[in-house]
């Protein structure tokens, strides 16, 4: 069955449901959870819209007490964030904070969902402190994600989500503040969530990504030539379509460009403009990043052409 098929069952279920029916809530969430399901595939931000307004009158119908409350903070709080992604609305990202925190109320530490609790409010914070860069925003998402990892102690199937979301939070406090250690410890988690993301594991490519940008920070001349490395492995699983190639392919330039500076080796500039032209075309006006593109390609350009000069 297709996911097109899939809403169509769901809003017939629905009707069947009419306001007053003990499964309304149920009927409500299943065609919530069918929308956005068909929004990460298609793409359509009508399937979004549709899927939050669903799930807040299903959250309506499970009061304070109700068994699948949880479910309904849980999931209004990824279509929120899941939209904040799409279109950038802060206010969306501030309702799936505020809808993480009462979610993971109800989940006090022995409950099953308390590392899932712990690991999408700190997912959530991160997503915040990069925006508005409010630093207890970070803060509390790395004890977030220390708590939940503790949880999540070894053999665990979520493990690797946890050292992963850890090491990007304190990445993202060296590049703040400067701390070596920070820096040391996100590249000792990344390794670790590496390792649990072996080759054909659906996340792998977060994981190269991650470690090749802690390993570019430590700017020494065998770490930048790791996070060469590791970007060029996952730009190799995130092909034409992907929707994090764009950021690989930036971010490979970026690093080969740097390289350049530091060994003078005109295949590394060359390759950096190609990279950055490829990232371009994948960033169309009123692309987040476009802006970004456009200046180191100029940037590159210019040491292209400067280099020819000498």
């Amino acid at each position: 069955m297709d996911l097109t098929d899939v809403v169509s069952h769901a809003r017939a279920a629905l009707e069947r449901c009419p306001p007053g029916h003990n499964d309304r809530d149920y009927a409500l969430y299943n065609l919530a959870k069918a929308l956005s399901n068909r929004f990460k595939t298609e793409g359509k931000s009508d399937d979004m819209d549709e899927a939050i307004v669903l799930h807040r009158v299903a959250l309506e119908l499970r009061p304070s007490g109700h068994p699948r409350r949880f479910s309904s903070l849980h999931n209004l709080a990824l279509c929120l964030s899941d939209r904040y992604k799409s279109q950038g609305v802060i206010a969306d990202l501030e309702e799936a904070v505020r809808l993480a925190r009462a979610a993971l109320e109800l989940c006090s530490p022995g409950h099953p969902n308390h590392d899932i609790s712990l690991h999408n409010l700190a997912y959530y914070l991160r997503e915040r402190f990069q925006k508005q860069a409010v630093m207890r925003d970070l803060d509390e998402a790395i004890e977030l994600h220390r708590a939940a990892l503790e949880v999540r102690s070894s053999g665990h199937p979520r493990r690797s989500s946890s050292l992963h979301g850890l090491s990007l939070c304190l990445s993202d406090r060296y590049e703040d503040q400067g701390v070596a250690a920070d820096l040391e410890e996100a590249v000792t988690l990344g390794r670790a969530a590496l390792e649990l993301r072996p080759l054909g594991h659906p996340d792998r490519d977060l994981s190269l990504f991650g470690l090749a940008v802690c390993s570019r920070n430590r700017l020494a001349a065998h770490d930048l030539d790791e996070a060469i490395k590791l970007h060029r492995e996952a730009l190799e699983l995130r092909p034409f379509g992907h929707p994090h190639r764009s950021s690989s392919l930036a971010w490979l330039a970026l690093c080969l460009s740097e390289r350049y500076d530091n060994q003078g080796v005109v295949v590394d500039l060359e390759e950096a403009v190609t990279l950055e032209r490829a990232a371009l075309e994948l960033r169309p006006p009123g692309h987040s990043d476009r802006d970004v593109s456009l200046y180191n390609l100029a940037y590159y350009l210019g040491k292209s052409f400067r280099s020819r000069l000498q």
